[in-house]
């Protein structure tokens, strides 16, 4: 059997960056050829020498090839660079292109999102994770930014490099996954013995970010990220969560000590605070989310149960498929990556409407972009 030969970059014209990844770039590319839009993940093989060929990369390729789904982005081919025929400069991860991310669409004042958007969109990443657990595989960084949206209104799951295959006999899985804002607080207190429910907290605080357009628990560091969720969520108890010295061997260091110092919960409140549509926010979206973000990994609910069981799905307005989702939404993309630059212009229009009035407040914080190092 031959060896398959790899096709050169240069079959495809790189144009702007689209984002930034631990092991590399992504470029929206176009085939010279067929003028297919593609984007181009870059990962230099050179720059990590000391780790070799980045393991989170054979990992990515190997469960992308394995997964086919409508709700999981396709890994159309590899390409390399080459010096002389050379060993390949760097591999590239070629992908289906995609006008938008979560993070852009919510970052862009101009898209307006309806009902539909967000109920659609939920489904679909349900749909597209529930695949992923039956599959086995635990994705380890769900993340709005992380979350493609495409013209036609379909949700693709990405940026699959801190993914991996997971069984129940695992003991030892590295601790420091999944970007700060969606970390559930298992792996907070030092948890390595999880199970697919970690990506379920995720999903729960991506839901509950498209109804705000803004994170849910956005803390700077891991002391400040479990000491919002506690001022948000209450301090977990014994009769939820009976176990909990067992599975997360730091929540000694911050249990309340009396009654009196107990958290109770104000997830209602928040979920219903500071929104662009509150009426949105149904008992039934604040019953998903509550079940999305429980304490206890055993009692969060699945992607299965999520799909089947909530009446978000089932109440007015009814879901809608990608295919009827209204998505004229006046630019032609938004990413995360040109959030910066499009949040100053926005900024600059509306001091100019205000007749040198002072800049509008904008100390929103950004999600924490770093990853953790190879996973085991």
């Amino acid at each position: 059997m031959k060896p398959t030969v790899l096709r050169d970059v240069s079959v495809f014209d790189k144009k702007h960056q689209l984002g930034k990844g631990t092991f590399g770039d992504v470029f929206m590319g176009a085939d010279r050829e067929t003028k297919e839009i593609v984007a181009l993940k870059k990962i230099n093989t050179q720059q990590e020498a000391s780790y070799g060929f980045p393991i989170t990369t054979i990992r990515e390729v190997k469960i992308l090839k394995a997964l086919t789904h409508v709700n999981i982005v396709k890994l159309k081919e590899i390409v390399t660079s080459k010096e002389q025929n050379a060993i390949p400069k760097s591999v590239y991860l070629v992908f289906e292109y995609h006008e938008f991310d979560l993070t852009g669409i919510l970052g862009t004042r101009a898209i307006r999102l309806t009902q539909d958007h967000i109920k659609s969109w939920s489904m679909q990443l349900l749909q597209g994770v529930h695949y992923m657990h039956v599959n086995k595989i635990i994705h380890r960084d769900l993340k709005a930014a992380n979350i493609l949206i495409g013209r036609n209104g379909e949700l693709k799951i990405a940026d699959w490099g801190l993914a991996r295959t997971w069984n129940e006999r695992m003991e030892r899985l590295t601790n420091p996954v999944i970007t700060l804002w969606y970390r559930p607080p298992e792996l907070l207190l030092g948890c390595k013995k999880y199970s697919p429910k970690i990506d379920m907290w995720s999903v729960g605080c991506i839901i509950a970010e498209m109804f705000r357009r803004t994170g849910l628990l956005t803390g700077c560091n891991d002391a400040s990220q479990i000491d919002l969720i506690f001022k948000t969520l209450g301090h977990p108890t014994e009769s939820d969560f009976p176990d909990i010295n067992e599975v997360c061997p730091q929540w000694s260091k911050f249990e309340p000590k009396t009654e009196q110092q107990t958290l109770k919960s104000r997830l209602r409140e928040t979920l219903r605070s500071h929104l662009p549509n509150p009426r949105w926010v149904t008992e039934n979206v604040i019953t998903l989310i509550q079940n999305l973000l429980a304490y206890n990994p055993t009692k969060r609910w699945s992607a299965q149960k999520a799909c089947t069981e909530s009446e978000y799905f089932f109440e007015s307005p009814s879901f809608k498929p990608a295919k009827d989702l209204y998505m004229k939404f006046g630019v032609d993309a938004a990413h995360e990556w040109g959030l910066p630059a499009r949040q100053m212009a926005e900024r600059q229009m509306q001091q100019r409407k205000i007749n040198g009035g002072g800049a509008p407040n904008s100390s929103k914080p950004e999600p924490p972009s770093g990853k953790p190092r190879p996973p085991i």
